[in-house]
């Protein structure tokens, strides 16, 4: 038996097996589990975009949701700009929903951004980055996702 497609370095890989998963899901961080979960049970895929990843596209008509996690939350966070902002932009267009974690990760935000995906058949991102960069990824996703849902997982006292 098949997943999704999981792959934690910037590439969508083909479907990978469901020992692979229960591999993962033994191993995952706990903010993680959700994401493994939706990928292993419920045919949603998960890509991981890393900074300055250059270009990042699915196939079109992709069949399955997306929970793309941009991680921009390493030594020192660089905000949409450390990202091929022309996938940035497709990805952000077509995704249903958002969450933005500036703090440490949040269960919660992760779950949702999971259960959306497979509840909606609709690709949703979550943005891990630092406070410093919080308001510049929260305007971007106004900007071109204007009026859908955005999670602010943040600091006490964050900046947005």
């Amino acid at each position: 038996m098949t997943g999704g497609s999981f792959n934690y370095g910037g590439i969508l890989v083909p479907p990978t097996t469901r020992g692979r998963l229960d591999e993962a899901m033994a191993n995952a961080p706990p903010h993680l589990l959700p994401i493994v979960k939706a990928v292993r049970d419920y045919d949603v895929d998960m890509l991981f975009v890393p900074q300055g990843s250059g270009s990042f596209r699915l196939p079109t008509k992709h069949p399955r949701p997306v929970i793309y996690i941009v991680g921009d939350d390493f030594e020192s966070a660089l905000g949409p700009a450390g990202f091929h902002l022309p996938s940035l932009r497709r990805t952000i267009r077509g995704s249903h929903c958002f969450a933005v974690v500036s703090s440490a990760p949040q269960a919660d935000a992760y779950t949702t951004m999971a259960v959306t995906a497979a509840a909606t058949r609709r690709s949703t991102v979550i943005i891990e980055t630092r406070i410093e960069q919080e308001i510049p990824w929260m305007h971007m996703i106004q900007k071109l996702a204007p009026k859908r849902f955005i999670w602010l997982a943040t600091v006490t006292g964050g900046r947005a």
